[in-house]
């Protein structure tokens, strides 16, 4: 790109290039008269395969030697990774070059960070549940297994090692049993990409946790992060088939909640599944679970009660609110009283 000029204004990849520095050079042309630029980088199912045939190519008759194949898809790899990642672009880079002291947590100007601050798209008390949630599975095989294991124990699925390791009988085993293997694996890598979790050990890379994962878990910084699209990893199953996967454990009922209230609970978490199913969207743009507390807490009679709980404001009422109240009612009507 040999553009000598301080005001492009935009640029865009109809590929991806070979590595993050190579797109980070390329991209870098843009907006160097310090005003606004937009990067775009496209990507197709296709990339990765038709990368892998163009490294393993011969140049010139000559064969590359595997170590070159190795290190210049691990590269590409790197860039992959990058283009997954759900947290801030601008960090995403300067964690891959090493200069932590630079970052922003969070530039407020990427896809992603637009993204995040969006409250109809993004609900942070339930990212965090999920981050959280995500590297407490990563610190139950910390140092012993590898990221496909971390998945299985959160998936809650039959392995021998998990067994062997007595982790199918912990806590955490299931936690996310609701998602998808490669739903969670997806979030897993993006947790890599934040700088939360990490590899160690050569040739069988096992999973740790980082000093920065673990203050996201003890919650001592916030998991500003997308969470995967709702059908990520989803596997559709022929009509009529049998439905297979490992032990299926739900969510728990807030302790904190009555005999009704968890009545009410159990009932707008049914209809929250079914409704992100018909939108194909996650259940957490629906309502997160703190909001369905509030609401079986609460226990609203009418629309300008049902807005002082957590997150409905009014969009949600103008689509939910009449749906909500009639749960209440219902659940209220089998219970004797609301």
């Amino acid at each position: 790109m040999g553009i000598d000029r301080a005001d492009v204004r935009c640029i865009v990849h109809l590929a991806p290039p070979s590595s993050v520095e190579a797109y980070y050079q390329e991209a870098g042309r843009a907006g160097r008269d310090g005003e606004d630029a937009v990067c775009l980088l496209l990507l197709s199912p296709g990339d990765m395969a038709l990368r892998r045939r163009l490294i393993e190519s011969d140049v010139d008759g000559r064969i590359p030697d595997p170590e070159t194949v190795r290190h210049r898809w691990n590269l590409f790899l790197e860039l992959m990774r990058y283009a997954e990642g759900g947290g801030c672009r601008h960090d995403a880079i300067l964690r891959y070059f090493g200069d932590e002291a630079e970052i922003l947590s969070g530039c407020g100007k990427c896809d992603v960070c637009l993204k995040l601050s969006d409250d109809e798209a993004h609900d942070a008390d339930e990212v965090n549940r999920v981050v959280r949630q995500a590297l407490c599975g990563v610190a139950r095989v910390h140092g012993r297994f590898g990221i496909g294991a971390a998945a299985r124990l959160l998936r809650g699925a039959d392995d021998l090692r998990l067994s062997r390791a007595g982790l199918d009988q912990t806590p955490t085993y299931g936690l996310l049993s609701e998602r998808e293997e490669e739903w969670i694996l997806t979030l897993l890598r993006r947790c890599v990409t934040a700088g939360w979790v990490d590899f160690s050990g050569g040739d069988r890379p096992v999973v740790v946790v980082t000093d920065e994962g673990y203050d996201v878990i003890h919650e001592r910084r916030p998991a500003r992060l997308l969470l995967p699209a709702a059908d990520a990893g989803r596997r559709r199953a022929p009509k009529g088939a049998p439905r297979t996967g490992g032990r299926k454990r739900a969510a728990p009922v807030p302790s904190d909640l009555d005999q009704l209230g968890a009545r009410i609970f159990e009932a707008l978490r049914a209809w929250r599944l079914e409704t992100a199913r018909e939108e194909g969207k996650p259940p957490y743009v629906v309502a997160s679970d703190r909001t369905l507390r509030d609401i079986a807490t609460l226990r609203p009679s009418g629309i300008d009660e049902l807005q002082l709980a957590h997150g409905i404001g009014p969009n949600k009422v103008e689509k939910f609110g009449d749906d909500i109240l009639r749960i209440l009612r219902d659940v209220g009507a089998s219970g004797n009283s609301v």
